[in-house]
């Protein structure tokens, strides 16, 4: 979360950064456990698919080829999860949302805080169990705007809305302030 970080310190006061939840894991691991417990039962009942095909299928050359292309596709998976993890930063400054994302292809969103309309979490029961959530942004734009697996989402989102409704207030006063000025200055 180093990038966005740099960029808007120097301009912006940064009220709050979401964490991404590292239980995006999950999904290798269980990959993992499911390719191996099929590799499992095949090895444990090689003999007996080789003796019903006839002749000899699945040999141990065979079965270590695929117990390698099975760590592999983990591999894969785990990287790509890892990727996806750590390519993804959002904060919150005083006046705007601004997410970023990608590796190579880099999106940068930015919402002004004062055109957010609600700002949502949602949970499943697992991402409950594991403190994560799905953020949707509901603002002046025509459709919500989703984040995944952000880390303690219903607390960023209480954060969030604090921050717009602290931005709308002062927002409030100065034009109050404006007008009055502009009343005064009319009356002379």
């Amino acid at each position: 979360m180093k990038t966005l970080e740099r960029k808007y310190s120097k301009t912006d006061r940064i009220i709050a950064k979401a964490q991404f939840s590292a239980w995006v894991y999950l999904a290798s691991v269980l990959l993992a456990a499911l390719l191996g417990g099929i590799i499992a039962v095949l090895w444990v009942f090689m003999p007996k698919i080789n003796e019903a095909a006839g002749k000899a299928i699945l040999t141990d050359a065979i079965m270590r080829w695929v117990l390698l292309g099975a760590g592999i596709a983990v591999l894969i998976s785990f990287l790509m999860q890892a990727l996806s993890l750590y390519s993804k930063e959002l904060i919150v400054t005083e006046d705007k949302i601004v997410y970023r994302s990608g590796l190579l292809s880099v999106q940068n969103t930015i919402i002004p805080i004062m055109e957010i309309r609600i700002i949502e979490a949602h949970q499943t029961l697992l991402q409950r169990i594991f403190n994560m959530g799905t953020i949707s942004i509901i603002s002046d734009a025509e459709k919500p705007y989703k984040i995944k697996g952000v880390k303690a989402a219903e607390r960023f989102t209480r954060r969030v809305m604090k921050q717009a409704a602290i931005s709308k207030q002062e927002y409030e006063s100065r034009r109050v302030q404006l007008q009055l000025a502009g009343y005064s200055h009319k009356r002379k």
